[in-house]
């Protein structure tokens, strides 16, 4: 039985400072064995939840893609959100 080949797990802090210093671009993020976890870690991206590199919540974007390798998840920054104002 053979065993699946071991990834370097993403690197979201550099991707996040990446995607900051480029505001607009899409920055690959790492790539997760199955769309799942990739679609998962999207979530967490948009709402800074469990990966405080994407906060506040709402200033990053993520957006899962399906490779022949697993699922790549690419982020970008969209600035910060607009406050509403009383």
């Amino acid at each position: 039985m053979s065993r699946l080949k071991a990834r370097p797990r993403p690197d979201h802090q550099h991707a996040a400072q990446q995607a900051r210093q480029m505001p607009g671009q899409w920055v690959l993020a790492g790539t997760y064995q199955s769309r799942a976890s990739a679609v998962a870690a999207a979530f967490q991206v948009r709402t800074g939840e469990r990966v405080p590199a994407y906060r506040p919540a709402g200033t990053y974007e993520g957006r899962p893609e399906v490779t022949q390798d697993g699922a790549d998840l690419w982020v970008r920054y969209l600035g910060q959100p607009e406050e509403v104002s009383a």
